[in-house]
């Protein structure tokens, strides 16, 4: 009998002795060990460059903040040497040009005296929407409350970003990683008025950027995952 054949017909029997009652089961979490997606066994050393903001006004300390929650990252890896910022000084900004260009990001290797560096792009931008609850008003006419739809606007903020691991010899892109644009609504602290404009609070900024940021390390460097199976009794 054909071997997949046998094992449907196995799962077969599996779940009818366990929806007949005559087995127990329990859900169990598990660690499942996932790999990287790509080899980085030979780039030890790797420099992490302030990321380009594609706007025509670009805000440089947003893509400082993101090279640094990267290096930040990274650091926690016992594989990787990071080199530190204060040890990356270039004559000019590195453009959104110089990112796109595998001579100039091989130039940029080189002089840092590493085996890969990680450089990228974002678009961080805001939009403002609108979002319905219920609420109750007083009626004089019946005497009762009676249910009303209300609508409130709420700032919501939005990242997009395209992150790259070069070879430092080659230039050549070694890892594409575009992960889906990131939404969420504007973070205040406690001590935020309510017509507090957030744009230029970093708190917002980290916080949409922090999941894609651990994404991203997390597909460079093997790490274990939690599953969730069924252990029969």
């Amino acid at each position: 009998m054909n071997w997949n054949i046998r094992f449907i017909l196995i799962l077969i029997y599996v779940s009818i002795f366990i929806f007949s009652g005559c087995l127990a089961y329990e859900m169990v979490d598990i660690k499942v060990k996932v790999d990287s997606k790509i080899d980085m066994t030979k780039y030890k050393t790797i420099a992490v460059i302030d990321f380009v903001d594609k706007k025509t006004k670009p805000n440089e300390m947003n893509g400082k903040i993101i090279a640094r929650m990267i290096r930040q990252q990274l650091k926690k890896s016992k594989d990787f040497q990071v080199l530190e910022e204060k040890n990356m000084e270039f004559d000019n900004p590195i453009s959104y040009e110089d990112i796109n260009d595998p001579i100039a990001l091989s130039s940029i290797g080189r002089q840092l005296e590493v085996d890969a560096i990680i450089v990228g792009e974002f678009d961080f931008y805001q939009r403002y929407q609108s979002v319905p609850y219920i609420t109750e008003r007083y009626s004089i006419q019946t005497g009762k409350y009676m249910p009303e739809g209300r609508s409130y606007i709420r700032k919501v903020y939005g990242i997009s970003l395209k992150i790259k691991v070069v070879d430092s010899k080659t230039g050549e892109t070694i890892f594409n990683y575009t992960p889906r644009v990131e939404e969420q609504p504007e973070y205040r602290s406690s001590f935020a008025l309510p017509f507090t404009d957030g744009t230029d609070d970093p708190s917002n900024f980290r916080a949409i950027v922090a999941k894609p940021v651990i994404k991203f390390i997390l597909s460079l460097v093997p790490h274990y995952e939690k599953e969730r199976r069924y252990l029969v009794k």
